[in-house]
Order: structure tokens, then C-alpha cells, then sequence
């Protein structure tokens, strides 16, 4: 037993430890193919019981942001096991939807759940995709941006990938301007989080991450005036769990 709870607690301290791992564009874009690789069976299941059940339902509401109809070619940034690249996929029945993300393992789920013939998975960093300028008339991307290597990089890949007039829709975690906020959000997902990652896989830093990933991340006011440098243009916001999370809606000018 006191065997079992060192391990316990040595993993606790790895865990408080995480920001070192993730303070390069680099290192984080390494950490986060390890991490990610790790958390691919699970995550959808730690997805859902992080959110309280709520995860789809938001991003259900991304979908109902976008332009409705017609045959938009989709882009899916960070797109995981695939779910919201579905949505965009029955959202948009003949149009053509490409979800894109680092991690093989999760794009191995993502394929093996496909059953629309007009979506596919590709490996690939968000930030330096190569493909064409123009390509898109929607991106999305849920819990995207915050895992970006490099903001700034990924921020403007959106800005050449989009046609102008072009839509992009993102669900994340919100960084509250308050320092103090900022505190009480940090200790609150660290420990919320950290709980699901060791019932799930035994290590509270596979998802106390998120904790420490949004404390690198630009507050909620600076991100707009971030996505506003880029070149796009901030269209709507919404937030949902006590503010915690937010749903954006940004146009490319045309």
C-alpha cells in the first residue's frame, strides 16, 4: 500500500511539472504527439466526464454557427478521434471535410470510425499544413488553438487556408483576464483534470496538461485581439461551463 501511494505521489509531482515540458514551440509540439499518443483511447471517454457530458453539445453548437447549406470544403484542425470532423461531415453532406491532426494513434480511431465518403484524415501540423492559400471555406478546430506549438503560426495558417469570406469556428478553454480568476481556474482544472487522468491512465499529467496549457495561453481579451492581428475578423463569442470555455466565430474579410 505505501508502495502504491509513493507512486502515487511521485506521479502527482511529474504532473506539477508540466509547464517546463511545454515552453518552447518545440518542446510543446513534442510533448504534445507523446501526450496525445498516451491519451488516444481514453480520450474521448475523459472528454466527455471532464465536461460533465456537455462536450458534444457544445460542439454541436459550433456546427450551428457556421453558414448552413450549400458545398463548403472543411478543414478540421487538431481533429483527435474525429468527432467534430462528423459533424462537419453530416453538417455539410456534399461538401468535402478534412480532419487534420499530429497524432497518429488518434487518427488511426478517427479512420476506423469514418463512414462518410466525402471526409478524410490526414497527418499533419496545423501550423505548416501545405496546402494551398484559399483552400477552405470553413475551419474548425476544438480544443485547438490552445494546443498550438506556436499560436502566432497556427493564427496565420488559418488566415492564407481560408477563401476570403471564409468562416472559422473554435471551441476552447477560456483564460480569464483576472489574475485572480486566472489563479482559481489554474487549481481548479489542475486538480479536476489531473483526477481524470489517474482514473483513466493512472497519471494525472495526461490531462492536468489542460491546466497548464491554458496558463501559457493568452487571456481571453488578448486572444481576440490576436485572432484581429492575423487578419481575421471576430465575429461572435459565446462561453459555456461558468465561463470556462468559449466558442468562437471569426470571418476572413472578402
Amino acid at each position: 500500500m505505501l508502495k502504491h501511494l509513493s507512486l502515487i505521489k511521485d506521479r502527482f509531482n511529474r504532473a506539477r511539472n508540466i509547464a517546463a515540458d511545454i515552453d518552447t514551440p518545440e518542446k510543446k509540439r513534442q510533448f504534445n504527439q507523446q501526450h496525445f499518443s498516451v491519451a488516444a483511447k481514453r480520450y474521448d471517454l475523459a472528454t466527455r466526464a471532464m465536461s460533465l457530458g456537455r462536450d458534444r453539445s457544445w460542439k454541436k453548437q459550433l456546427i450551428a454557427t457556421l453558414p448552413q447549406g450549400g458545398t463548403p470544403n472543411c478543414l478540421d484542425l487538431a481533429t483527435g478521434s474525429g468527432d467534430l470532423a462528423f459533424l462537419l461531415a453530416q453538417a455539410y453532406p456534399t461538401g468535402k471535410v478534412i480532419g487534420l491532426d499530429l497524432t497518429t494513434e488518434m487518427l488511426q480511431l478517427a479512420k476506423e470510425r469514418n463512414n462518410y465518403h466525402h471526409l478524410d484524415f490526414i497527418c499533419a501540423d496545423m501550423a505548416i499544413t501545405g496546402m494551398a492559400a484559399g483552400s477552405f471555406d470553413i475551419i474548425t478546430g476544438s480544443y485547438a488553438l490552445r494546443n498550438a506549438a506556436d499560436l502566432g503560426a497556427i493564427l496565420n495558417e488559418i488566415q492564407r487556408l481560408l477563401k476570403p469570406g471564409g468562416h472559422a469556428a473554435f471551441l476552447d478553454f477560456s483564460k480569464p483576464v483576472s489574475l485572480a480568476a486566472q489563479k482559481g481556474q489554474f487549481l481548479l482544472l489542475k486538480s479536476w483534470c489531473g483526477l481524470w487522468g489517474l482514473l483513466l491512465h493512472g497519471d494525472p499529467g495526461i490531462h492536468a496538461y489542460i491546466a497548464d496549457s491554458l496558463k501559457q495561453f493568452p487571456d481571453r481579451n488578448n486572444l481576440h485581439l490576436l485572432i484581429g492581428e492575423s487578419g481575421l475578423d471576430l465575429i461572435a463569442s459565446r462561453r459555456f461551463y461558468a465561463g470556462m470555455l468559449e466558442l468562437s466565430l471569426v470571418r476572413k474579410s472578402g
